[in-house]
């Protein structure tokens, strides 16, 4: 029984594209020079996605650059998700 709905789970999946590698999207990012006065809340606002929450946006800011509000300085480049 459990092997039919696995089965069943699988073929669903593959029928949709679930299972597919070209059904994950790839990010793309964007370079941004930081400004005398920009805090990374201005910066998801300004760059982010209407779609997607600005807290959310900080967060992969500051992952993908391993940087804090303490940690970002003007002059520095960062990098921006750019398909969001």
């Amino acid at each position: 029984m459990a092997f039919l709905i696995v089965s069943f789970i699988w073929i669903t999946g593959s029928f949709y594209g679930y299972f597919d590698a070209t059904s994950i999207e790839k990010m793309e990012f964007r370079e941004y020079k930081v400004q005398t006065g920009d805090t990374l809340w201005d910066i998801a606002k300004e760059y982010g996605s209407e779609k997607t929450d600005c807290r959310q946006t900080i967060y992969e800011i500051s992952k993908i650059n391993q940087v804090t509000p303490e940690t970002l300085y003007a002059g520095s480049t960062i990098l921006i998700p750019a398909n969001k």
